[in-house]
C-alpha cells in the first residue's frame, strides 16, 4: 500500500490544488505532476522540477501556467522543427542545470508569506522527503528555511505548528546534507522550533520534558553571580550567547503562555529563576519582560503560600494526602493478634511494627 505524503491538516481541507505528488520526480522527466482529484482541463503538466506546478499556481501567472524549465524543454529549435545547427554540435553540451537550485529562491519567497506557508511547507517536506534534496544542493534549499523563521512568532499559532513540526524536523533529521555553516543555525532550529512547540500542550509530562530540556540549555549562559553557576557548568563561547539567548527567550515566553494553569506554575517558576539568574546575557527589552514575569512567579507563588495557610487555619491544621493514608493505616487493626492479646497490646499500624520486631 503506498503511503500518501505527508500535508498539514490545514492544506488537506483547501482542496486538490494543495495536493503534494506522493513521490516527486519518480517518472519520466517532463512527466505530468497533478492533483489526483482535479478535473482534466486543470491539470498541468510540469518540468523535471517536482513542485513547479505548484510553484505557478503560487505565482499566479495566469490560466496557462508553465514553469520556465518547461518553456525552456518544449521550445522549438527552430520555425521548421529542425535541429539549431547540422552535424554533431546539435546536440547540447551545457550543464545539466539543478532544479532545487532553481526553484529554491520562489520557494523561499513564498515561504514568507502567512497565506502560503502551509502550502510551501509541504512542498519542501516532500523534497526532503524525496531525496531530492542533497549535498550539492542544500545550500540553495537551506536557503528556504531561513526564510520561513523570519517570522519566528508565527509557529506558536495553532494553524502553522505541524507544518513547522514536520520541515524542521525533517531537515534536521537530514543535517549531514547541509554545509557546516548551517549546523549551527539547524541545532538552534532544533530548540527554538521543536523544543518550543512541544511546550504548546496539556501533557504534563512533554511541557515537563521540554521545560528541562530549556532549562538545560540555559546552563550554557552565564549566571549573574559564580556562586548560583551548577556544577561542571560549560558555557557557549561568547559570540554565540547573543542568538542563543533570543532562542531561549522564545522559549520561556512559550513556558509562560501556560502559566495560568495550576501543573505548569512550579515548572514555570524554575525555568523563569533559571532566566533570571542569567539575565545580563538577555537584551534590554528582554530583561523587562523577564522582571515582569519573575514577578508574576512571586506574586502568585505568595499567594499560593497564603492561600494553604489559611485553609490550615481554618481546618485546625490540614492534613496532606500521605497523612490522611497514614492516619487511616493506623487506625486499622491490621495485627494478627487482637487488642490484648499476648505481649504485644492493641493493633493498628504501631502494634503490628511492634510485633514484627519481636
Amino acid at each position: 500500500m503506498s503511503q500518501a505524503s505527508w500535508q498539514p491538516r490545514a492544506l488537506k481541507k483547501r482542496g486538490a490544488e494543495f495536493v503534494v505528488p506522493d513521490k516527486i520526480g519518480s517518472g519520466a522527466p517532463g512527466a505530468a505532476c497533478t492533483a489526483p482529484s482535479a478535473p482534466a482541463e486543470a491539470q498541468t503538466s510540469t518540468a523535471s522540477f517536482g513542485g513547479a506546478a505548484d510553484l505557478d499556481d503560487l505565482d499566479e501567472e495566469g490560466p496557462t501556467k508553465r514553469s520556465r524549465l518547461e518553456v525552456e524543454a518544449q521550445a522549438p529549435s527552430s520555425a521548421q522543427g529542425e535541429p539549431r545547427a547540422n552535424g554533431p554540435s546539435s546536440m547540447s553540451t551545457e550543464t545539466p542545470r539543478d532544479e532545487i537550485i532553481d526553484g529554491a529562491p520562489r520557494l523561499a519567497a513564498h515561504i514568507t508569506s502567512a497565506s502560503k506557508f502551509n502550502k510551501v511547507a509541504a512542498m519542501a517536506f516532500a523534497l526532503l522527503e524525496g531525496g531530492r534534496v542533497t549535498s550539492s544542493n542544500a545550500s540553495a534549499f537551506f536557503a528556504v528555511l531561513q526564510a520561513g523563521m523570519l517570522e519566528p512568532h508565527r509557529l506558536r499559532d495553532r494553524l502553522y505548528r505541524v507544518a513547522y513540526r514536520k520541515l524542521y524536523a525533517a531537515a534536521i533529521a537530514r543535517a549531514a546534507l547541509f554545509p557546516p555553516s548551517a549546523q549551527p543555525l539547524l541545532r538552534q532550529w532544533e530548540v527554538q522550533v521543536l523544543t518550543q512547540i512541544d511546550l504548546h500542550t496539556d501533557d504534563t509530562y512533554q511541557f515537563n520534558r521540554a521545560a528541562k530540556e530549556v532549562r538545560e540549555r540555559l546552563t550554557g549562559l552565564p549566571c549573574i553571580y559564580p556562586a548560583l553557576e551548577p556544577t561542571g557548568a560549560v558555557h557557549l563561547a561568547e559570540a554565540d550567547r547573543l542568538p542563543w539567548s533570543a532562542v531561549l527567550f522564545d522559549c520561556v515566553g512559550a513556558a509562560m503562555a501556560h502559566h495560568k494553569y495550576p501543573w505548569a506554575k512550579t515548572t514555570c517558576d524554575m525555568l523563569v529563576k533559571a532566566a533570571v539568574d542569567r539575565r545580563q546575557n538577555f537584551t534590554d527589552a528582554q530583561q523587562e519582560q523577564l522582571q515582569v514575569w519573575n514577578a508574576t512567579c512571586k506574586g502568585q507563588r505568595i499567594m499560593r503560600q497564603q492561600e494553604h495557610s489559611s485553609k490550615h487555619l481554618k481546618t485546625g491544621g490540614e492534613l496532606t494526602s500521605f497523612e490522611r493514608a497514614e492516619d487511616q493505616w493506623r487506625q486499622s487493626d491490621i495485627a494478627s493478634a487482637k487488642r490484648g492479646e499476648g505481649s504485644v497490646s492493641g493493633g493498628g499500624l504501631d502494634g503490628w511494627v511492634s510485633k514484627q520486631s519481636l
